[in-house]
């Protein structure tokens, strides 16, 4: 019989127990849904866009300040390629340089252009929230719930539009405990 070395199993084992690890459902179920209107929160994770048989996967951190404003940092493997998009209000812009540019300012063949015009970006954190309201076509559906800091909130969401599909997997709450 041929094993493999300790470590090399640790490692595996290890793995599995992470990926199988949640929070149980009686559990999240006696959470309370954050409202809409919570201000002052941020999530970290992973976003894939899937457009015309093409995937492309980045990091995001996205922190809401107030129904008002949201900053957005989406960045690629190790960081590269970052790119800063800020919402105040309607409008949107994204950071060159530090300086506040428009998003249509974005070259047309950029990525994060393509995921700006497609994406309801003004709607997206109450999507994060768990608040999965359909816009501009869009279908959007919460597929895990997590609990943290006593609000249930979304682990996995899911969204399509036409032959647009978009997976977050939100793994970094900062949130204010409910009172």
């Amino acid at each position: 019989m041929i094993s493999a070395p300790l470590p090399l199993t640790a490692l595996a084992l290890l793995a599995l127990l992470v990926g199988c690890a949640h929070t149980p459902d009686s559990e999240i179920a006696g959470a309370i849904q954050p409202p809409k209107a919570l201000a002052g929160w941020s999530v970290a994770g992973k976003a894939a866009l899937t457009q015309a048989d093409s995937t492309r996967t980045v990091s995001i951190h996205w922190q809401h300040t107030d129904s008002n404003q949201d900053q957005v940092l989406l960045s690629g493997p190790l960081g590269a390629g970052a790119l800063e998009l800020r919402r105040r209000g309607t409008e949107l812009f994204w950071l060159d340089d530090g300086l506040e540019q428009p998003l249509t300012s974005l070259p047309m063949h950029s990525e994060a252009r393509s995921a700006a015009d497609n994406l309801p970006l003004i709607s997206v954190s109450d999507w994060l929230l768990g608040y999965p309201e359909p816009v501009d076509g869009w279908s959007v559906a919460v597929t895990e719930w997590q609990q943290v800091d006593g609000w249930r909130v979304p682990r996995r969401i899911k969204a399509h539009r036409d032959d647009v599909s978009v997976k977050l997997v939100l793994l970094n709450w900062q949130l204010s405990p409910p009172t």
